[in-house]
C-alpha cells in the first residue's frame, strides 16, 4: 500500500504541475512569433547579369554568374550536387552577341570565380572577382591560350556594371 501523500507534498506537486504547464504555453506562443529559418548560404554579391562598363568593348558584352548553395550534405558530399557556380558570357558579335554557353565553375581561394571555356581553338580561363578599385562593379579577368602553336595568348580586363 502506498503511503498517503502529505499536503505539503501535493501542494509542491501542483506548484510544479502549474509551471511545467505555464513553461510549455511560453514555448509554444515564442515558436509561432519565432523568425523564419534562413539558409545557411549567404548572398554572394557577385551573383546575377552584368553588362561591359564599356559598350565599345569588342570583348566580352555580358556575363551571368549564377550560385547554388549546397548548404547540406548528403552521403558525404554537398547537395544539391554539381558545381557552385555556373557562368555564362556573351562576347561581342554582329548581329548578335555570341553565347559562350553555360559552363561549371568554383571559387578560389583567391576569391575570384573561376571557369574554363574549351572554343576548339582555343582554352579560354575566366577569372571574376567584385573590384577592389571600382565600387559596384564586377572585374572579369580572361586568359586566352590559342592552341595553335604560332598564335600569341593573351590577357584581357573588363570590368562590368550589374543589368
Amino acid at each position: 500500500m502506498k503511503a498517503p501523500r502529505s499536503s505539503r507534498q501535493t501542494v509542491v506537486t501542483r506548484a510544479l504541475s502549474i509551471q511545467l504547464v505555464a513553461f510549455a504555453v511560453l514555448l509554444a506562443g515564442n515558436a509561432a512569433f519565432a523568425p523564419a529559418a534562413q539558409a545557411a548560404c549567404p548572398a554572394q554579391e557577385e551573383a546575377g547579369n552584368w553588362t561591359n562598363a564599356y559598350s565599345q568593348t569588342n570583348s566580352i558584352a555580358r556575363i551571368e554568374l549564377r550560385f547554388i548553395c549546397q548548404d547540406r550534405i548528403a552521403e558525404g558530399r554537398p547537395f544539391p550536387p554539381g558545381p557552385a557556380w555556373i557562368v555564362q558570357i556573351f562576347g561581342v558579335c554582329e548581329p548578335y552577341d555570341c553565347d559562350w554557353e553555360k559552363t561549371a565553375a568554383r571559387r578560389l581561394s583567391t576569391g575570384h570565380i573561376y571557369a574554363i571555356y574549351d572554343q576548339g581553338f582555343a582554352i579560354r580561363h575566366v577569372y571574376a572577382k567584385m573590384s577592389m578599385f571600382r565600387e559596384g562593379q564586377l572585374w572579369v579577368y580572361t586568359w586566352t591560350d590559342f592552341k595553335e602553336p604560332g598564335r600569341s595568348d593573351y590577357g584581357v580586363h573588363n570590368w562590368f556594371v550589374r543589368k
